[in-house]
């Protein structure tokens, strides 16, 4: 009888070591993919890092630049906008002033037919 529980114990014994590898495993396993994505990560970031630098310095440069030599013509808008008041055209056929009330007292003695 004691024979059959020191069996059983060594049973659940090796059971228990087994699975205590198996979760030392698991976790070694799992602390180096997460190590592995962590260097990725860390890569990654550090040629985003690299590479930004130089892009900062181009969009500084290129500011001063723009500053430093402005351009030569300064930009037109698309379209000038009409000046407001007058129809187009109508100055060059004007009467002149004295003229205009004259002809409409003219207007008022006889009717158009």
């Amino acid at each position: 009888m004691i024979t059959e529980w020191i069996n059983s114990l060594e049973v659940v014994l090796e059971a228990a070591v087994n699975l205590l590898f198996q979760a030392m495993y698991l976790f070694v396993l799992f602390g180096c993919i997460v190590g592995l994505l962590g260097v990725v990560l860390g890569i990654v970031a550090l040629l985003c890092l690299l590479l930004s630098i130089p892009y900062y310095l181009y969009q500084d440069r290129k500011e001063a630049n723009a500053k430093r030599n402005p351009p030569s013509e300064p930009t037109a808008p698309a379209e000038a906008d009409p000046v407001k008041g007058r129809a187009p055209g109508l100055s060059e056929h004007a009467s002149p002033f004295g003229q205009t009330e004259a002809r409409a007292e003219r207007t008022l003695e006889r009717p158009p037919p």
